[in-house]
Formats: structure tokens, sequence, C-alpha cells
């Protein structure tokens, strides 16, 4: 795994290594959208093959939020997000 400030941030945030990828002990890190401001939960945090993050993460919607929405990151989207 490279020395990445993104990494050591996730590892600060509560996450914990376990096989190639990032886990959230706590309930899950809350980032926001800087445009729409819509908040996502960091669901798991995994790795290309050439070593980049790629976090997944979901939002709740519709009249209810009873609907469950995925998005997947990649490392060049993570500077259009902030925490939550």
């Amino acid at each position: 795994m490279k020395d990445n400030i993104y990494l050591k941030k996730l590892f600060d945030l509560g996450g914990e290594k376990k096989d190639k990828s990032i886990q959230f002990i706590k309930a899950g890190l809350v980032i926001r959208d800087k445009e729409t401001k819509h908040e996502y939960t960091a669901e798991e945090v995994t790795f290309t093959n050439d070593g980049k993050p790629r976090l997944k993460c979901y939002r709740y919607y519709g009249p209810n939020n009873d609907k469950k929405a995925y998005l997947i990151l990649d490392e060049s989207d993570f500077d259009s997000y902030e925490p939550a």
C-alpha cells in the first residue's frame, strides 16, 4: 500500500485495514458533495490493481428515505467531497 494522505486520513477517522480494504468499525464516515450538498456514508474502501483507493458510499433518498443509492468514488473524485 502506497503512503498516501487519503489513506492516512481514513485510518485517523477510525478505519481498520482488513486484507486489501479498509473497513470502518464505527458508524461510517459521512462526506458531503461540495456542489450538491448531498451527504453520503462511507461503507468500504478498496484498492485498484495499481493501489489507488476507491470509496463505496451510500445515501438514503425518496419521500420516506426508504431507498438507498450507492456511489463509487475514485481518488480523482475525492477533492469534490468534504467531511460532513
